[in-house]
């Protein structure tokens, strides 16, 4: 289906994943040219995106749109991809299809609709896929989970000792940060050692939370990042820990791509999604899940080893048979 096809894909710049979808495209025989959703990503752009005021840069989104449309008005592409888009709006994609007339256009959701702008741009697609089971259901999508990529496959089986007993490396949005700190003191108190990276996009975001949503508990400056860590980077953490930790955002129902990773890195998983549950890879002696008001650690969750699931589902969420969905549901 994607062998010798072309394909113009549409997305956020996110640790790297854009990359590592364009090489699999590619090595499964595709074409494909790519362009990030955001004309910029500076933290001023990102900030005014999130807090949907686009309008004050509408001028930049403009002129960024305006020039790839002459670029790809040259060529003709069998498929338009676009992934949780941010700044493509209903006019834009409209404007895009008019260029684009014998593409299919696929539309695929790794956020909930509840957290993005974009539920009324459905209709302009041929194929909407949704990362969230419950969004499926209620607008009658397709739904596909998200993948691990292939570096994952990599990661040993098993250390004899690892460096850490409970991993996480995340954005400090919503009560991650809060959660995470509470797990921390049971984690200490057990004589374990845990590893945390949270990452925002700037010092000046931080203060904002700080002073002004108090309900989210934030610590200290000096427990936050605000240098964006690489994919690299956070696999390596993950390989020299026994445990992920995953604290879903509270409005989303699917699973982050953290909870894939720990599958593609055969490593053991404590979340606050109790919706996994209802996935194939789930076993609770590889997967805890804790509540997100009162979230307690299992000390015995660390003694046993993590049992492999059976091959073919472990195939099913690499990052190859999520894209061969993609185009074939």
């Amino acid at each position: 289906m994607i062998s010798s096809k072309k394909i113009l894909y549409f997305g956020p710049k996110f640790f790297g994943y854009e990359v590592e979808i364009q090489k699999t495209l590619r090595s499964l025989g595709g074409e494909v040219d790519f362009y990030d959703d955001r004309p910029k990503n500076s933290f001023l752009i990102r900030v005014l995106i999130r807090l949907n005021l686009i309008f004050f840069i509408n001028p930049i989104i403009k002129k960024y749109y305006a020039d790839i449309y002459e670029k790809i008005s040259k060529k003709t592409y069998h498929y338009v991809l676009i992934v949780s888009p941010e700044t493509l709006d209903y006019t834009k994609i409209l404007e895009l299809k008019k260029i684009q007339t014998k593409s299919i256009f696929i539309l695929y959701m790794w956020d909930s609709f509840s957290n993005k702008n974009s539920f009324n741009t459905i209709e302009l697609f041929d194929k909407v896929i949704s990362f969230d089971s419950k969004d499926a259901e209620k607008y009658n999508l397709n739904f596909l989970p998200l993948f691990y990529i292939k570096d994952y496959e990599k990661i040993k089986d098993y250390i004899d000792e690892y460096e850490y007993d409970l991993c996480i490396t995340a954005t400090a949005h919503s009560d991650r940060f809060i959660i995470a700190k509470k797990l921390k003191t049971q984690i200490d108190d057990l004589g374990l050692i845990m590893f945390s990276y949270f990452y925002l996009p700037s010092k000046i975001m931080f203060w904002v939370r700080k002073i002004f949503i108090k309900k989210y508990g934030y610590g200290g400056i000096k427990e936050f990042s605000f240098s964006s860590v690489s994919q690299q980077e956070i696999i390596k953490k993950i390989e020299q820990s026994k445990v992920v930790l995953d604290i879903n955002h509270p409005l989303q129902f699917g699973l982050t791509s953290r909870c894939l990773e720990s599958l593609g890195a055969n490593r053991k998983l404590i979340t606050t999604n109790k919706n996994i549950k209802n996935y194939d890879f789930y076993n609770k002696n590889n997967i805890r899940i804790i509540n997100r008001e009162d979230p307690l650690i299992d000390a015995d969750f660390f003694e046993t080893n993590y049992i492999k699931p059976p091959k073919e589902i472990y195939q099913k969420y690499s990052l190859k048979n999520w894209l061969i969905n993609i185009f074939d549901l």
